[in-house]
């Protein structure tokens, strides 16, 4: 699997989720105010005032779902109230949507303007925990997609220098912190290329792990310049590849 490409499509869908639950939005809120105004017109007093109460109950729909859209980004749940704010404001919805029919004994009126308050409802009530599991995967997918490139800029790269011979380059240290290359200063040996491969990986663990080049050092055991070296490699491979 193609972690990067992955994490692309999860991304794509993630957003497409959330377009299409504000298309849904916009389209109850529309068909809301066309039902629901004539009814509530009915019983005021000022009959220009029937949109009123379906923009107020639809205007609190709409605040809950964004407020939880916010907290379902960082993985967050807002607990009990909210959900019962989505409820009522849903079911007020459904009442305005509903009750013209009900009163006249319309049974097929009233399953027809059931549908569009109990599709916002049910959005209503999955989205968030679609947006907190798509979350969750693009937090996961990430971090492999980080510790990839992060690999990648540690693994020594293979130059070819003619037809017949290719050199591994890989980052050395002589006993004076200078770095020199390998393959131009000394023959590897089968410990030194252990060695070589430890000292990476303990590179790499710490920069997953936050750690400051010069606590990496201490960590690994190199020197400061030759790990701060291997930080700014890693930190350009990340660059070059977001």
């Amino acid at each position: 699997m193609n972690v990067t490409e992955e994490l692309k499509s999860v991304t794509r869908t993630r957003k497409l989720v959330n377009s299409m639950l504000w298309v849904i939005v916009t389209g109850a809120v529309f068909y809301s105010l066309m039902t629901s105004t004539p009814l509530v017109s009915a019983h005021s007093q000022w009959h220009w005032s029937g949109w009123a109460l379906g923009v107020l109950t639809d205007a609190a729909f709409i605040l809950s779902i964004s407020a939880d859209a916010v907290l379902s980004r960082h993985g967050l749940s807002g607990g009990k109230w909210p959900a019962v704010f989505r409820w009522v404001t849903g079911l007020a919805s459904l009442f305005l949507n509903t009750w013209s029919s009900v009163a006249e004994r319309d049974g097929v009126g009233v399953a027809i303007h059931a549908i569009s308050p109990a599709i916002l409802i049910c959005a209503a009530e999955v989205a968030p925990i679609y947006r907190r599991r798509f979350r969750d995967l693009e937090t996961t997918l990430l971090a492999l997609v980080t510790e990839e490139k992060v690999t990648r800029a540690v693994t020594p790269k293979k130059v070819t220098r003619n037809k017949e011979k290719e050199v591994t380059v890989t980052p050395l240290v002589t006993e004076k912190g200078v770095t020199a290359e390998e393959g131009s200063v000394t023959p590897e040996s089968g410990a030194l290329k252990a060695e070589l491969s430890s000292t990476k990986k303990g590179i790499k663990d710490a920069f997953l792990q936050g750690l400051s080049a010069t606590e990496a050092a201490k960590k690994v055991g190199k020197s400061r310049p030759y790990v701060s070296r291997i930080y700014k490699e890693i930190k350009e491979e990340l660059e070059l590849t977001a």
